[in-house]
């Protein structure tokens, strides 16, 4: 994609462009994790780095929270420990 120039509004508002977000799989209401490198301002989905949200799709609407919390009690269960 050919580098779109982009304004800063008041409060640091910033409006991605439609063809922008709809390359990058963004859309109303995501979340975008903000990074600097090398003087590089990158937005990054947050659905894009994260695993369970990457792949709940897949897995049918699953609550990824409640599963975890099984997973929880299920070791409280047997007293499992870390080591």
């Amino acid at each position: 994609m050919v580098p779109i120039a982009v304004k800063v509004y008041k409060g640091g508002v910033v409006k991605l462009p439609a063809s922008v977000r709809r390359e990058a799989g963004i859309e109303e209401g995501d979340v975008l994790l903000v990074s600097v490198k090398d003087g590089r301002v990158i937005l990054t989905p947050k659905k894009a780095v994260d695993p369970l949200n990457r792949f709940s799709s897949e897995l049918g609407g699953i609550d990824e929270d409640e599963v975890f919390e099984q997973g929880l009690r299920a070791a409280r269960a047997v007293n499992w420990r870390p080591e």
